[in-house]
């Protein structure tokens, strides 16, 4: 198993089986694949209308690059939609972890936008009046979530790893200190309140 592979699966195996996508999801996602790709145009759209009316989001774009970046977003809505949903796919999405890393696109940020496509599906679901709105809604919710898992995960272990290729800082290491730390900034939190 390669290294993303392995990132991607210690993320879905870190979320309770409750939360993670199932295999009814994946058959739900499959029978409205043809409706999905019809929404290929407006999802994208409003994806990109939302990161550029935000200052913060805007800024991680460079002039112009708003076409290859949505290109970008519209395969992975094929690729998502059409599957398999498979580890592969979670593979690809501790990748973008890497991604976000160089672009400087923060985890609020990516979380946000997880949560923008499963709230896009949700609504365009019951306005189509689909029989299966409630489970089609259900299965981008769980979705979101292991995508947006794996690639927080992919983005942590990647600093972890950077750090430890720029200062020689063991990730265990560096999860100790961690922890310390923050274990030293909340009793400073406590005694404040």
């Amino acid at each position: 198993m390669t290294k993303i592979a392995e990132i991607a699966r210690e993320a879905l195996e870190q979320m309770p089986p409750e939360t993670r996508l199932r295999p009814e999801d994946k058959e739900v996602i499959a029978r409205h694949k043809d409706t999905l790709l019809s929404w290929t145009p407006e999802v994208v759209q409003a994806f990109y209308d939302t990161l550029f009316a935000h200052p913060p989001t805007k800024a991680i774009f460079r002039e112009g690059e708003r076409p290859d970046r949505e290109k970008t977003l519209e395969g992975w809505w094929r690729r998502t939609v059409e599957g398999p949903l498979d580890e592969t796919y979670f593979a690809w999405m501790a990748k973008v972890g890497l991604v976000h890393v160089v672009r400087g696109v923060e985890n609020p940020m990516m979380l946000a936008m997880a949560s923008f496509v499963a709230e896009f599906v949700e609504r365009k679901s019951h306005e189509a009046k689909l029989p299966e709105a409630d489970p089609l809604s259900e299965a981008f919710y769980r979705l979101s979530m292991a995508v947006g898992a794996v690639i927080t995960h992919g983005y942590d272990r990647y600093r972890a790893l950077a750090l430890y290729n720029v200062a020689g800082m063991e990730p265990a290491l560096l999860e100790r200190l961690t922890v310390e730390e923050a274990r030293a900034l909340l009793e400073e939190l406590r005694r404040e309140s």
